[in-house]
């Protein structure tokens, strides 16, 4: 009987001890906040270099909006994320923000070059990407509200 009672005991305890670790990792909201600062900074530069789009800096403007873009995706890529489909959103907001910067550069060098087809391109690819962007803020904001 107090054998039992000792693996019984030994047997809650290390359940007790596994559950306090599994508590200790990240929570989902944590997660999501990490996530979204992320998003909401890169979000925030869209957003202030489409309200001040100085056109006397011509190209020089979209390399250095393309350079301010170049350290979120870093950022974004290096979060620690355990929850698998919050891994999905870090994964495809990585892979906007370098294609925006790609895009960006692009179409600052096709302006250098007076190559304005292939600038508007460019500037086309940027407006489908900012489409993408809202498609992913919302499926993350509907995650992480638990909805």
């Amino acid at each position: 009987m107090q054998r039992v009672f000792k693996q019984s005991f030994m047997l809650s305890v290390t359940t007790a001890i596994a559950l306090l670790f599994a508590g200790c990792g990240e929570s989902k909201v944590a997660q999501c906040n990490k996530v979204i600062k992320v998003a909401n900074q890169a979000s925030t530069l869209g957003q202030e270099f489409s309200k001040n789009p100085n056109p006397a800096k011509g190209s020089k403007a979209l390399t250095e909006l393309a350079g301010k873009i170049d350290p979120l995706a870093q950022e974004m890529k290096t979060l620690e994320i355990k929850d698998e489909k919050l891994q999905g959103f870090q994964g495809r907001f990585i892979t906007l923000y370098q294609n925006i910067s790609k895009e960006l550069n692009n179409a600052a060098g096709a302006i250098d070059k007076k190559n304005l087809p292939a600038a508007k391109g460019f500037l086309v690819s940027l407006k489908k990407s900012s489409t993408e962007e809202s498609s992913i803020v919302n499926e993350i904001n509907s995650y992480c509200s638990g909805k």
